[in-house]
């Protein structure tokens, strides 16, 4: 009545393991075929340590370590420690009419203080701005080193203001405070051996213009997009293969690439042109061909020095992934040196299977390209009860979305202060109809955050995803 299958491996170790290390058996007649197993003990190189498997292995297969339970205690103990992220100021606002709105901003210890100005404070139109309007949107510091401890409002009775406006000057400000925190590092000199080298320290580069990104599913949404202000439009190598395109249209391939996938997928890498790549070794080969790829999403980069490595190895672009929150995007896109992305709007793709979940109705005629379920509007409901859209290829390979839609236009501010400069639309599960909506809300979104005006409301039934409230 067994309902688990199990089974003990022996594996020779030619580099020492640790307990709880993560394991993976990789067989080579067929390496699809991997599993993962834990190290039950510590041992050193040459010595035989048995693991606990889901079934049996080949004998020749490959064993590496993948995870390393030491590096995981330590990342623990790391994060338990009282560490202060981040550096107390004292903040002054003055808000005078017919004046330059100012905030000034100094360290708690008195060792540096800066002032920003910006728009002139006008009477209020319709209501007024009072002191707890500007203790809360100048206090909003999430995305920078600073944390504020105490405030000082000078404001003449009747002023009216835009917050948009009051958060670039205070974003200027926390700027032009980290510039003068860092100062006397940049004008450090050291000795490398071989000669005095003054070290240079990256600072913030200026914000690029917003540009609205969406990804598509045919071409007529491509040109109701383009229509509805889109500068940049991306679409899956399938949906290019049919129909009549616009020109510019930025090729997007698969996440996974097996070997029946390569003839299909590495035909669209050009010299020069660009591409949005989902794994490692298409941009490898972009790099072969001269082309320029971006990196979608589904690369985790969640820090600077993954960026960094990146764009050594040659992205000209950047797309974060959906988990990341406000203060990890300023992280890792402040300072950048190529374009970095955000998807703004539409659902996020959870999962990516290397097989149909559409088989488990046994409705499969073994022939996806005239399969009628792929046509329909299919679900899988999760613990929650919630529905999850899933879609599946004419390859069979399934993907499985979000079941709450994403909207962070309300945060758009915030991203481009935090260096995003690429806003995306994922109109994969949208109507031609509803992708022009959709871009046509972010077109306005942008002309307003230029004007200095309020964003416009989170649509009802979404989400804003990771963006204020952080993976734990």
């Amino acid at each position: 009545m067994r309902t688990v299958q199990v089974a003990d491996v022996d594996v020779r170790l030619d580099k020492p393991v640790g307990k709880g290390d993560l394991l993976e058996l990789r067989p080579q007649r067929d390496p699809t075929q991997f599993l993962t197993a834990h190290a039950p003990q510590d041992a050193e190189a040459g010595e035989v340590i048995t693991c606990r498997t889901t079934r049996t292995v080949e004998r020749g297969s490959y064993v590496r370590v993948i995870r390393s339970q030491a590096a995981m205690d330590a990342g623990s103990r790391v994060s338990e420690l009282e560490i202060p992220r981040r550096r107390p100021v004292r903040v002054s606002v003055v808000a005078r009419i017919g004046e330059p709105f100012e905030v000034a901003l100094e360290t708690a210890d008195g060792l540096a203080r800066v002032r920003e100005r910006g728009f002139v404070v006008e009477p209020a139109r319709t209501r007024s701005v009072s002191e707890e309007d500007l203790i809360e949107h100048v206090g909003r510091m999430g995305s920078s080193p600073f944390d504020p401890v105490s405030f000082d409002v000078a404001l003449d009775e009747g002023c009216g203001m835009g917050f948009s406006a009051v958060h670039r000057v205070r974003a200027g400000a926390c700027d032009a405070l980290e510039r003068a925190l860092l100062e006397p590092y940049e004008r450090r000199v050291l000795d490398d051996g071989l000669g005095k080298v003054s070290r240079v320290t990256p600072g913030r580069r200026g914000h690029r213009e917003p540009e609205v990104c969406v990804l598509v599913v045919d071409a007529e949404a491509a040109h109701a997009a383009r229509d509805a202000g889109a500068t940049r439009l991306y679409a899956t190598t399938d949906a290019l293969s049919h129909g009549t395109w616009p020109d510019d249209v930025i090729p997007v391939l698969d996440e996974v690439c097996r070997k029946a996938d390569v003839e299909r997928l590495d035909r669209w890498m050009h010299a020069d042109g660009p591409v949005a790549v989902g794994n490692v070794s298409h941009l490898a080969l972009a790099g072969e061909v001269g082309g320029r790829a971006e990196i979608r999403g589904c690369i985790p980069v969640h820090n600077r020095a993954c960026l960094q490595a990146l764009v050594d190895s040659g992205a000209a672009g950047v797309w974060l992934s959906p988990e990341l929150s406000l203060d990890d995007v300023a992280q890792v896109a402040s300072g950048a040196s190529v374009p970095v992305g955000y998807v703004i709007s539409g659902r996020s793709r959870v999962m990516t299977c290397e097989h149909c979940v559409l088989q488990v109705v046994d409705r499969c005629i073994h022939d996806c390209a005239r399969c009628g379920l792929r046509t329909q509007d299919l679900y899988l409901r999760g613990d929650a009860g919630e529905l999850n859209p899933v879609r599946t290829d004419v390859h069979g390979r399934t993907r499985v979305y979000a079941a709450r839609e994403t909207d962070a236009v309300p945060q758009l501010p915030q991203l481009i202060e935090a260096g995003v400069s690429r806003l995306g639309v994922d109109a994969t599960l949208l109507s031609a109809d509803e992708t022009a909506r959709a871009v046509s809300r972010l077109v306005r979104a942008i002309v307003a955050w230029r004007a200095g005006r309020r964003m416009p409301d989170q649509l009802p039934g979404t989400t804003s995803g990771h963006l204020l409230e952080p993976i734990q």
